[in-house]
């Protein structure tokens, strides 16, 4: 059978007439009326047309139109797009019981004009969750274990997943089809309409941010396989599911049961490989683009020499931290220029300035290069003598142990790094003859704080 088998030869004439524009409007509303209600008259059609397209039908020229005297006013003319719509097959009108005439629309005509509707409006046909969706639908069914509800389910999810399919490829192609609008723009502000509007209500918002957020492959893609592996591997599930098709449909159970595996290898398949294939190749694609619509606007500012590119010029010049009073002046001369300022989380923040260092007086080395090494070497071990000398080792252990006998290192808390010092000299004091406490090393290090160090255990030395 071919397609005007099926359609009248003349569907497309009205759409390719001059008032195509008009009528295709028309078919909108005719489409918008059956979606409210199940059957409309055609008076009622018509006054709908004229409340809805009053400014179009009168911006139309009719003068080619073979137009009935009694089809002049704006009444009679939206009666005239009726009867065009008709002659041309896209509505039929009959008579009813009640002796009135009604529109009906036929099959093939109700989906070409939801498919010029779906062009026309590409905002209005969001993605539709195929992923969620698809595994909502799955996981009922899993739980019910009905097999009407699985076959039913499965068949869903293989529809979804060629719509998904669809959709990633169409937003591929897409893509491509705004990189070439790019290379054909030569106006700044056309370049952001497309990037901003068309761009993101028609290939971002719609379909890629959902399959990043909500409508997420990585989320539910393992769930939607786990289950229909499970259906394919559990015989008990795969019977149930053909000898309800063999009942209802009949046919042969080994070629049903092969209909319903390659049902289900298709869905696992295309969801193993849906990001490698579909998802990374476009992203990558909608990165370029971006990038090339940045470039592309930078490049038509600084290429623009019309007196907004010259303004554009002026105004990144000024906005130079290094800019001179004399240029200030200059500009001053030709027109005014204010200051405009704001604030912001970080306008209480006010960075250090540096000071450059003043130059001091040279220090003049001495030439007994041996005898300033020496006194610096004696200077320095005074000053660790001083600071960790002998009686402060043993008493830092005494604080340690207060009125213990013994205690682990654990138990001492090291707050700094003179401390850590303390511990390691208390160690090697700990053969002095003089000392107080004895200590026990163990080969095992530990973390105290912030230090690590071997597990050292303070054992007061009991008096003779």
């Amino acid at each position: 059978m071919s397609l005007y088998d099926i359609i009248p030869e003349n569907l497309f004439s009205v759409l390719a007439s001059k008032n195509k524009n008009l009528y295709c409007n028309a078919l909108f509303v005719v489409l918008d009326s059956f979606k409210a209600h199940l059957k409309i008259s055609k008076d009622e059609m018509a006054l709908m047309i004229q409340s809805q397209l009053e400014k179009d039908i009168d911006a139309a020229d009719f003068d080619d139109e073979d137009m009935n005297e009694n089809e002049k006013g704006l009444s009679g003319k939206a009666h005239f797009l009726i009867r065009k719509l008709k002659e041309t097959g896209w509505i039929r009108v009959d008579y009813e019981d009640d002796f009135k005439e009604y529109i009906t629309v036929p099959t093939f005509s109700y989906k070409i004009i939801q498919t010029l509707y779906d062009l026309t409006n590409s905002r209005d046909t969001e993605n539709i969750a195929y992923v969620y969706s698809t595994y909502s639908t799955l996981k009922t069914a899993n739980e019910e274990r009905n097999a009407f509800e699985m076959i039913t389910a499965l068949s869903e999810a293989e529809q979804r997943t060629k719509m998904l399919v669809e959709s990633l490829t169409s937003v591929f192609h897409d893509i491509k089809y705004y990189n070439q609008k790019l290379v054909d723009r030569i106006n700044v502000n056309q370049v952001i309409a497309d990037h901003f509007g068309t761009y993101l209500e028609e290939i971002i918002e719609p379909i890629l941010q959902p399959l990043k957020v909500r409508d997420s492959v990585p989320k539910y893609k393992h769930p939607i396989c786990n289950i229909l592996k499970e259906w394919l591997i559990y015989d008990d599930i795969m019977d149930n599911m053909v000898e309800y098709l063999q009942k209802t449909k009949g046919g042969d159970p080994a070629y049903i049961r092969e209909e319903l595996c390659n049902k289900i290898h298709y869905v696992v398949s295309t969801y193993d490989t849906l990001e490698d294939d579909y998802i990374d190749p476009i992203d990558e694609r909608n990165r370029r683009y971006t990038r090339s619509t940045a470039q592309k606007i930078d490049y038509l500012i600084n290429a623009d020499t019309s007196i907004k590119g010259i303004l554009v010029s002026l105004l990144h010049s000024l906005s130079d931290k290094n800019i001179t009073e004399e240029k200030l002046d200059k500009v001053k001369e030709l027109f005014e220029i204010y200051e405009q300022g704001f604030i912001n989380e970080e306008s209480l923040f006010q960075r250090k300035k540096g000071k450059p260092r003043e130059r001091s007086a040279e220090l003049i080395m001495s030439d007994d290069r041996k005898h300033f090494e020496e006194k610096a070497r004696i200077a320095a071990r005074r000053l660790m003598e001083k600071r960790f000398s002998r009686e402060s080792v043993y008493k830092f252990v005494e604080n340690a142990l207060g009125d213990k006998d013994r205690v682990d290192i654990t138990d001492i808390p090291i707050l700094n790094d003179d401390e850590y010092v303390m511990t390691l000299l208390s160690v090697a004091n700990a053969q002095n003859k003089d000392r107080s406490y004895d200590v026990e090393i163990s080969d095992r290090l530990i973390s105290v704080d912030k230090y690590e160090i071997p597990q050292i255990t303070y054992i007061r030395r009991k008096r003779k």
